[in-house]
């Protein structure tokens, strides 16, 4: 009976007849690696990088990490040059800026996106350029950043409201300060008590939670105090779908049930 020939086949034998030609410990590992990704993408176990949603107008919550998770941004001069940089990216490439939560191991943005500089150019920038200052200013060499930055579009009012409260809460979920308004490399103090900070822009969801600033202030408070739904929490672990009707409801339920607390 005759063998069937499948791509992955051409590929195990291609692979084979190189591992044969040059038998190298340096350049086994590598195809055995190639191979075993192209194995696991065949039964849907690893799957290729989801494309960028690039456009005008679209909101992002973006997450940049150090590399091999590392705890490097530490000094004051490592924060005060990333929001530098920003806030000359953003005369630059016209994103509007919402929200930053800068931490020593990694850091969240909520931006978005006009005049036709979208998202992978204004980061691709922006990360390269931080990244060659802080090797400069610390006499390193190498990666500052894991792979690529991530960044997921913000698609309704509860995503968006979510995305706030979860940035917001990280510094003391980090167990760096007590509370969010004692951290002072975040926007929560922007959007909580009115402190003015040229660089933000006030999102349109948290303008949509009350008529006045001081009730948006005080509601707002509240709700960044109440833990995040599990809802809420699938949606930014990448588990829940942000369209979702049940994702929605549940919270506006929360949102309702903190409101009656103000």
């Amino acid at each position: 009976m005759d063998e069937i020939k499948t791509p992955l086949h051409k590929i195990r034998q291609v692979a084979a007849k190189i591992l044969n030609k040059f038998n190298t410990l340096l350049l086994a590992p590598f195809l055995l690696n190639k191979y075993r990704i192209l194995v696991e993408r065949s039964k849907g176990g690893i799957m290729p990088r989801a494309r960028r949603i690039l456009g005008d107008d679209v909101h992002y919550h973006i997450i940049v990490r150090c590399n091999n998770g590392e705890f490097l941004l530490k000094e004051r001069d490592d924060f005060q040059f990333f929001l530098d940089l920003l806030a000359e990216s953003k005369t630059r490439f016209y994103f509007r800026l919402y929200n930053y939560t800068l931490l020593h191991s990694h850091a969240h943005l909520i931006l978005s996106t006009h005049k036709g500089y979208f998202v992978n150019e204004v980061m691709h920038q922006f990360c390269l350029s931080y990244s060659r200052n802080f090797n400069k200013r610390h006499g390193r060499t190498g990666h500052l950043w894991k792979n690529r930055y991530r960044c997921k579009p913000i698609l309704t009012e509860a995503h968006a409201l979510a995305c706030l409260r979860y940035q917001h809460r990280n510094p003391d979920k980090a167990g760096i300060v007590s509370n969010p308004g004692q951290w002072p490399w975040c926007g929560y103090r922007f959007y909580a008590f009115g402190l003015e900070n040229p660089m933000l822009t006030y999102h349109p969801t948290y303008l949509g939670l009350a008529a006045d600033q001081e009730t948006r202030q005080r509601f707002y408070r509240k709700i960044v105090e109440a833990p995040l739904t599990s809802k809420e929490c699938g949606l930014l672990e990448g588990r829940a779908r942000p369209q979702s009707k049940r994702f929605q409801m549940e919270v506006a339920r929360h949102i309702q049930q903190v409101s009656g607390t103000c």
